[in-house]
This record gives structure tokens, C-alpha cells and sequence, in this order.
């Protein structure tokens, strides 16, 4: 589990981003695009060798998400996240606490925000089979709408840089609440990628 200073450290996008006047907005869930909060990155394509077997490893990979997000009870369908399971409300319950130690407000926008990140991290480990690495976090944060609409466009790349640091903070953060045996690797993947 990620130390007190990693909470703190991880909950200071919110207010880096807040401060600097930066709106916070969920993308809106296309129902044919993927079932999560978020878009997921893509999981590794079955092998010949799987289908010969007579194994799906995607199918499994897709029932456990599929568990993941009804376990998780996060809505689909768009509406704002809100901390309901234990491990959410110990998350959310640190981001907040630090957000307003360091003399911002927290709001419901945030907690969506911050559990978005989490529950997305969440789902593309299950769907990479708990394969967690540097590239896939790169792939992650490339593709990912929550750090697109995070992020503006019109910073400079120094700028960009810091935030998406600081957003893949909180993800993987978060992702050591929300999916525990995941943590480990994510925190090790941010740290070959972020340093």
C-alpha cells in the first residue's frame, strides 16, 4: 500500500489542476464503446494456441471485469462516481483530506474524477490479464479520455508533463485501494515511466 506521502503526493493534481483554473468533466460513455466509466486500453489478442486449447482468455478476462465493475458498483451510464465501497471511501477519504490540508476545496466533480482514474487503471490491468508495465501505463495514459479531458490541450510540454505525472499519481493511487493485487505493478510501472 502506497505510503501517506504517496497520498500526498498523488492528491495534488487535483489542486495543481484546480488552481490553475482547469474544469473538470467526465467524458461522456459511449454504451458501444466499452462498459467501464472510462474507455480501457485494448487487451492482448488470443493466441492460436489459446483457441486450439479450447481456452478464451479474453472471455475470462472480460467476465472478471465484468465482476470487477458490478462489485465496484460504479454506474455506467455516465452519472457522476461516487464512493460507496469500503476501499472507495478510504481512497476518496485520503485524496479529500490532503486536497484541503493543502487549502483547496473538494467537491463531487473530484471524487468522480478521482475514482474514475482508478476504476479505469482497474479495468485495463483485468483486461491485460494483471500484466502490468511501463508501456502499458504509457498506452494507458495516451488513450485514456479521463486524462485527455484532464489535461489541456494548450499546455506547454513541460507543463503537460508534470500534470500527467501527477494525474497517473492519482490513478495509481487509487488502484491500490480499488484492485490491491494490481497496485504493485502500477506503482512499479509509474515509477520506471515517471521516476
Amino acid at each position: 500500500m502506497p505510503s501517506r506521502s504517496t497520498a500526498a503526493s498523488a492528491s495534488l493534481v487535483i489542486v495543481a489542476l484546480s488552481l490553475a483554473g482547469c474544469t473538470f468533466s467526465l467524458p461522456a460513455v459511449e454504451p458501444e464503446a466499452s462498459t467501464s466509466p472510462t474507455v480501457a486500453t485494448p487487451a492482448p489478442a488470443q493466441t492460436e494456441g489459446d483457441d486450439q486449447a479450447g481456452e478464451d482468455p479474453m472471455a475470462d478476462a472480460l467476465a472478471e471485469r465484468d465482476q470487477f465493475l458490478a462489485d465496484q458498483q460504479l454506474p455506467l451510464d455516465g452519472s457522476p462516481l461516487v464512493a460507496v465501497t469500503p476501499a472507495q471511501q478510504e481512497f476518496i477519504g485520503q485524496q479529500r483530506a490532503f486536497v484541503e490540508s493543502q487549502g483547496g476545496t473538494w467537491d463531487a466533480q473530484t471524487e468522480s474524477i478521482s475514482l474514475a482514474l482508478a476504476a479505469d487503471a482497474c479495468e485495463t490491468a483485468i483486461l491485460n490479464y494483471h500484466e502490468v508495465d511501463a508501456p502499458l501505463l504509457q498506452a494507458h495514459v495516451a488513450s485514456s479520455p479521463v486524462f485527455a479531458q484532464l489535461i489541456p490541450a494548450d499546455f506547454s510540454e513541460d507543463q503537460r508533463a508534470a500534470a500527467e505525472r501527477n494525474v497517473a499519481s492519482v490513478m495509481v493511487f487509487g488502484a491500490g485501494f480499488l484492485c490491491p493485487e494490481d497496485g504493485p505493478q502500477w506503482e512499479a510501472a509509474f515509477t520506471e515511466v515517471y521516476g
